[in-house]
């Protein structure tokens, strides 16, 4: 049916009801977008809280460790160099090597693929969207390729130079063992990035 919908005339019921239904869901999606606002600040200010507490917990960790390496040093010196080295430990760096390299080639793939995905969005104008669709990732196979490279000038040092500088720790449990100098390091350096990256959430905030 036609209704008069000139100067003075009112719409019908359904219209009206259609006009007010509307309205509440807007106001209802604008409630629930404060809402979810909301949630994500109080979220956002728990993770800050926690990253704070776990920067200080590292930085007094580091410094005890620090403190306590320098009165081992000054109170007992360098230990003996070992002169025979095991071969299988030699053989074991030179395995890892491959197992490496082939870890690393998937994640230079990863960020080779996340590269070619931004700049076929620039090249279809999309400019906007190049920065939205950076992948969390990507700054976290940076720092895995780091920890690969560490890994690798060290196995490959172990592997050429027949295990390279090894002392002894007299002071292990159940009686004295090797300590290889490329491996120490090795992990001196391979660990921090590790814990970097499974904390680097807390730490952006």
């Amino acid at each position: 049916p036609k209704h008069n919908l000139g100067p003075g005339s009112s719409l019908p019921l359904s219209v009206k009801s259609v006009h007010s239904a509307g309205q509440s869901g807007m106001q209802r999606g604008a409630e629930a977008a404060k809402e979810d606002t909301r949630v994500k600040e109080d979220t956002r200010v728990s993770e800050t809280a926690k990253a704070t507490w776990t920067m200080v917990a590292l930085l007094v960790y580091c410094s005890i460790t620090s403190f306590a390496v320098l009165v081992g040093l000054m109170a007992g010196g360098v230990s003996a160099r070992v002169q025979s080295v095991d071969v299988h430990e030699v053989w074991h760096a030179g395995t890892a090597i491959l197992l490496v390299c082939s870890a690393a080639m998937a994640e230079l793939c990863f960020l080779a693929a996340s590269s070619a995905n931004r700049q076929l969005l620039k090249d279809m104008d999309m400019d906007t969207a190049v920065d939205e669709i950076k992948l969390p990732g990507s700054d976290d196979s940076w720092l895995t390729l780091a920890e690969y490279v560490c890994k690798l000038l060290t196995g490959a040092y172990i592997w050429l130079f027949s295990g390279g500088v090894v002392h002894e720790d007299a002071l292990a449990l159940g009686g004295s063992r090797a300590v290889y100098a490329a491996r120490f390091a090795q992990w001196s350096v391979a660990v921090p990035i590790l814990v970097l990256i499974s904390n680097k959430a807390f730490i952006e905030s």
